[in-house]
């Protein structure tokens, strides 16, 4: 439930009062937002109550100046105000009698409203379901980033259809309307030709054109401008990017370039323009960014590599010696790949390497390479000067997509720049499970947290979090209940067992109403799950549910989506492997009764009875809490590769809230990952939620 409204909406007048002012919208994610004028006092602040069925909820009052916090122009006359987010985790506390009350912002002390965007006030309920929805939104999987370099290629891509029609008109290369001219091409790939020239000032940075070269090819053009000294003070330099069908021949011939709506302007080429390397371009695009003007350099510096010269054997055809491989390739989407492999070349010191996977084309993090010894490749090579620093690690850095296939090519650097390509074995590429080849990524770099790289490769393993965390599927038909015991099924036979027993055991004797929702992940013991699920339906009157997850770590970040389909107000969550003593039993069933919004943190103990100080005693693995209070908290709380983090997770301590000791037994740990640890604990620390 979000209402905006334009700029240009006109002010509403308060009528026979002196203020007057908009709530232009009610984002969940946002706040509440808008602006308000006292009329007699225009630069004085305005203050301002949030009003619950007429009474006084929070204050706030209007900023100077409206541009401050939503980027408006300054200079329209519209203080602004804003209620944080955290007002709706507020309204959504309150309790079901005030579902129906309007909520209405007022200038307090007086009975002056401010309308609204959709001339009607939200009520307390409306606002609680958008912002239930609006947090559901937010822990779904996100959409996958897109770049600018790629926005700009769907720009040209409709520049390029645009110019289709003006491919129709009749187009004559009229002397005075020269606008520029080529001085060298460089064809990236299918689709993209690269030129370096200059024009007349005034040109836009992207637009449609035509290329004449005896036949007409729709293109759509970007360019970045720079200053050059060889040139009148009329023109400046450019390097540019076609989005075209067409391919330079060899050897230039006279041919056009015609922009304009009309195609009434022209740049020209011919026998005088070059064809350049990717080096060239490389070096030239290099030398320029920094200085260009125009606002597409970083999105032009994003694709100027993704099309260079990736011809396997082109070190030979160069009458080159260069030979390399890659034993191991972890692919992490968003961050690149980390690598471990060798190359030689006998005659030539080698710098650094670059790497494609499909479109995507990545460069190793200088800092990080590391060269080590390859003695087994010296029966091969011959003498150990040549095979002393032959084997490398390095992680390679690039926007690498989800979805990347392809044959791996691996491109050789040697410190004067020349460059050899080599195919990679299809085989040595795997995708990076962060739980399982942990131990392997810290073999490759053992200092990996102080690595130049690993804020970026902590950012990617924070996106796969994210887009694994997605609604759990019901593997039976959901049965609603207010209060819910949810549990995170173990893994082993016989624990699995254990945790269905007792419930078949405690049920019976729980508050009429309770209900249990039981999730399971997808490995062997999932069919047993549903069996024994069947069985306790029979057994026992409770609502039960039962649901699926994809991952075998805790669900922590799913939690929400069941509580929301289950229509919980207060739940028990216990994590896998964790099964509740008689005392945790006898607490998770007053936690579910109790009134209010406090948390309940249960102690997990180990086999002899003591407080778990291995994965934790205290944390998310294991609580209580109204479903309103953890939905808000939950919005800004961290994710983990784990699920839950093992020492901690939890909202600093606040009154009201309660340890439940000795509550749950821990009968599985989880499997041991210090890479898992390592980044669970950083992203708990970065966080600056939680802690006991």
């Amino acid at each position: 439930m979000s209402h905006s409204a334009s700029p240009s909406d006109r002010p509403r007048a308060v009528p026979g009062l002196s203020w007057r002012g908009l709530v232009e919208r009610f984002d969940p994610l946002a706040g509440i937002e808008g602006w308000a004028l006292a009329e007699h006092a225009p630069d004085a602040p305005v203050e301002l109550e949030l009003t619950v069925g007429g009474d006084a909820f929070a204050l706030a009052a209007t900023y100077p100046d409206f541009a401050e916090f939503d980027g408006r122009p300054a200079g329209l006359g519209l203080p602004g105000f804003r209620f944080p987010p955290e007002i709706f985790t507020r309204l959504a506390k309150l309790s079901a009698r005030r579902r129906s009350l309007p909520v209405a912002i007022r200038v307090a002390g007086t009975d002056a409203v401010l309308a609204t965007a959709t001339g009607r006030l939200p009520s307390v309920g409306e606002l609680a379901s958008a912002w239930r929805r609006a947090l559901l939104g937010a822990a779904a999987a996100p959409e996958p980033r897109i770049t600018k370099g790629d926005r700009l290629l769907a720009r040209l891509a409709a520049f390029r259809a645009e110019a289709e029609a003006t491919a129709l008109l009749p187009l004559r290369p009229f002397s005075d309307n020269e606008i520029g001219q080529i001085e060298a091409l460089h064809l990236a790939g299918e689709g993209q030709v690269w030129f370096v020239g200059w024009m007349k000032r005034g040109a836009e940075p992207e637009f449609p054109a035509v290329i004449l070269d005896r036949q007409k090819y729709p293109a759509g053009i970007a360019i970045l401008q720079y200053e050059r000294a060889d040139l009148p003070a009329s023109a400046i330099g450019v390097i540019g990017l076609m989005e075209t069908g067409w391919a330079p021949p060899p050897a230039a011939r006279d041919g056009f370039v015609y922009v304009g709506r009309q195609g009434q302007y022209h740049l020209r080429y011919g026998a005088q323009t070059k064809l350049l390397r990717a080096e060239a371009l490389h070096a030239a695009f290099a030398q320029v960014q920094p200085v260009a003007l125009g606002p597409v350099a970083e999105a032009l510096g994003q694709l100027v590599g993704a099309g260079s010269n990736w011809l396997p054997g082109n070190a030979a055809a160069a009458g080159m010696v260069a030979e390399g491989g890659i034993d191991r390739l972890l692919m992490l989407p968003g961050f690149g790949c980390l690598a471990e492999g060798w190359a030689v070349s006998p005659a030539k010191r080698i710098e650094t390497f670059h790497l494609k996977l499909g479109d995507c084309a990545m460069i190793a993090d200088e800092a990080s390479t590391a060269f080590r010894p390859r003695p087994d490749l010296q029966p091969v090579f011959g003498a150990a000067s040549v095979t002393a620093r032959a084997g490398f690690v390095a992680a390679l850095r690039g926007a690498l997509p989800a979805n990347a296939t392809g044959a791996p090519l691996l491109r050789i650097v040697h410190d004067d720049g020349s460059m050899a390509v080599q195919r990679v074995e299809p085989k040595a590429l795997r995708r990076l499970d962060l739980l399982a080849d942990g131990e392997e990524v810290l073999r490759l770099f053992p200092a990996l947290r102080h690595e130049p790289f690993y804020p970026a490769f902590l950012d990617a393993a924070r996106r796969r979090i994210d887009e694994r965390t997605r609604e759990p599927a019901p593997l039976f038909q959901p049965a609603p209940a207010l209060r819910v015991l949810v549990l995170r099924l173990p893994g082993e036979p016989a624990n699995l067992r254990l945790a269905f027993d007792q419930l078949a055991r405690r049920l019976p004797s729980a508050p009429a109403g309770t209900g249990v929702a039981l999730v399971a992940d997808q490995g062997p013991g999932r069919g047993e799950a549903k069996l024994l699920f069947r069985e306790l339906q029979d057994a026992v009157a409770a609502p039960l549910s039962l649901f699926g997850t994809s991952h075998e770590e805790d669900i922590l970040g799913e939690l929400p989506f069941i509580l929301e389909a289950l229509g919980a107000e207060r739940f028990v969550h216990v994590g896998r492997g964790l099964v509740p003593t008689g005392e945790g039993w006898d607490g998770a069933m007053a936690s579910l009764t109790r009134r209010g919004h406090g948390l309940d943190r249960f102690e997990i103990v180990d086999d002899t009875g003591r407080p778990d100080r291995v994965d934790g005693a205290l944390s998310s693995v294991c609580f209580g809490w109204s479903t309103v209070g953890f939905l808000g908290w939950s919005r800004r709380a961290p994710r983990f590769l784990r699920g839950a983090y093992r020492f901690g997770g939890l909202p600093r301590p606040a009154p009201g809230d309660r340890v439940i000791g000795t509550a749950a037994i821990r009968l599985e740990r989880p499997r041991p990952a210090r890479l898992a640890d390592m980044i669970d604990e950083d992203l708990m620390r970065m966080s600056g939620e939680g802690g006991l």
